[in-house]
């Protein structure tokens, strides 16, 4: 297969893509709603391991009910992102590494950490100028529970100090203020 190089439309396309994919991970870490349906048209599908596969507006509105009852942080890193446009340039097939922690607290209350690398395989298609995603199918390649052991660098950081600030679902986190 041949890659043809790239030409100004297709870094920016690129990059509006790299966009909805950070805005994907933000959404989903702060539970918000507005940010993670602006990643997919209207008509999108959502296929999530065994847990969904469906519209992904009802998916995103699911998920994020809730994601705003858990009282523990989650993380979603996406990286190693791979595009490939089809002739007309309407369509790209994108393939994205992500790493997600979450911890969540097991039947007796006790706080676990899983991380889970996996990916996402993403149709976008570019309507109107804009690109979203048109479907999405999560491949899952390993995972890694733990008891939860914070110690904040061994001690380095003080999360009660009032200095210290600490990532928050919602609005309420760092990332909406405007400093």
């Amino acid at each position: 297969m041949s890659y043809p190089p790239n030409t100004l439309e297709t870094l920016i396309a690129k990059q509006d893509i790299q966009d909805v994919l950070a805005r994907y991970a933000r959404g989903v870490d702060r539970a918000d709603a507005d940010l993670l349906l602006s990643c997919y048209h209207a008509d999108a599908i959502e296929e999530h391991g065994s847990t969904y596969k469906g519209p992904a507006h009802e998916y995103v509105l699911g998920a994020v009910e809730r994601l705003a009852k858990l009282s523990h942080p989650m993380a979603h890193y996406v990286s190693n992102v791979h595009v490939e446009f089809s002739d007309d340039g309407e369509t790209a097939w994108v393939e994205s590494y992500v790493l997600t922690f979450a911890r969540f607290d097991d039947k007796s209350g006790q706080a676990h950490d899983t991380l889970t690398g996996g990916r996402l395989a993403d149709r976008f298609e570019r309507r109107g100028g804009i690109w979203r995603i048109a479907h999405r199918k999560m491949a899952f390649d390993w995972n890694r529970d733990a008891p939860a052991n914070e110690t904040w660098c061994l001690g380095l950081f003080n999360p009660d100090d009032p200095k210290m600030v600490m990532g928050k679902r919602g609005r309420e986190d760092l990332s909406y203020s405007r400093f």
